[in-house]
């Protein structure tokens, strides 16, 4: 009678053991929401990092849009240089967000409104992008005709000032990535008013029957003018998008800007007013 009892002894030994292993393993091991909470943290984390970057991003083509300015209408050579250097850097810091920003995508499948601060992200990345791109241009311009001005005395105010706005606008648009303020988005996109006014007001000068800097200094003008009017017009687009963030819902579509072939092709009573 004794034997069955060791057995049941020895049998029972060898069920407890890995019920013990199981309890001690379960006591040192995250439990699953442990895991979900850490992994949420880091998550937000790299979320929250992408956020500040783009508003560093963003900083950058503000510099870049005040050195092409500077190098517009100073005739200044290395200014138009460091604008194409510092394209060149937001081009490679702007590929370097999206992919990081497409992998948070499709490894953590966010949802709600951290789906579209990432997916608004992702598309303020390409404005960035562009708005340097824009810079560049107006600094290309600039050095290609150096050491000769591009734009006439007469029209220097009107140009500066067109630089300052866009300034305006990126800084307006950092401060909004930065924060997801939305009465500052609110704020950034009534402030492009400025940009297509100032733009309306140079197709008028370059369309003067009097105008007397000939056809390719128009030209080059009315592409600047284009130029800078675009790059605000892409700070209007991260506004509309950080509403969005914060709301769930895009604002009001605004009017477009009448688009540069009306200006210039148009009759003067048509197409400003006179």
């Amino acid at each position: 009678m004794a034997t069955p009892s060791r057995v049941r002894g020895r049998h029972d030994g060898r069920r407890t053991a890995p019920c013990a292993v199981i309890e001690a393993t379960k006591a040192v091991l995250p439990s699953t929401g442990e895991r979900s909470g850490a992994m949420r943290e880091v998550f937000t984390a790299k979320l929250d990092d992408l956020r500040f970057e783009l508003a560093e991003l963003c900083a950058m083509t503000e510099t870049a849009i005040g050195l092409a300015t500077r190098a517009l209408l100073d005739t200044d050579l290395a200014a138009a240089e460091d604008t194409l250097d510092l394209h060149a850097e937001i081009d490679n810091r702007a590929r370097d967000l999206d992919r990081r920003a497409l992998t948070l995508l499709a490894l953590q499948a966010p949802v709600a409104q951290d789906l579209r601060a990432l997916v608004s992200g992702m598309h303020n990345i390409a404005d960035l992008r562009r708005m340097g791109s824009l810079a560049a241009h107006i600094a290309e311009v600039a050095r290609l005709h150096h050491p000769n001005p591009v734009v006439p005395e007469e029209l220097r105010g009107l140009v500066g000032e067109m630089g300052a706005v866009a300034e305006r606008q990126a800084a307006a648009a950092k401060d909004v990535l930065r924060t997801r303020d939305q009465d500052g988005a609110v704020r950034l996109i009534a402030g492009d008013d400025r940009a297509d006014a100032l733009l309306v007001q140079l197709f008028s000068a370059t369309r003067d029957p009097q105008w007397p800097h000939g056809a390719s200094a128009a030209v080059n003008l009315t592409l600047l003018g284009r130029f800078y009017e675009r790059f605000c017009d892409h700070t209007v687009e991260v506004g509309r998008r950080i509403v969005f963030v914060v709301t769930g819902t895009f604002p009001d579509e605004r009017p477009p800007a009448p688009p540069t072939e009306e200006l210039w092709l148009a009759p003067p009573h048509t197409a400003f007013g006179t």
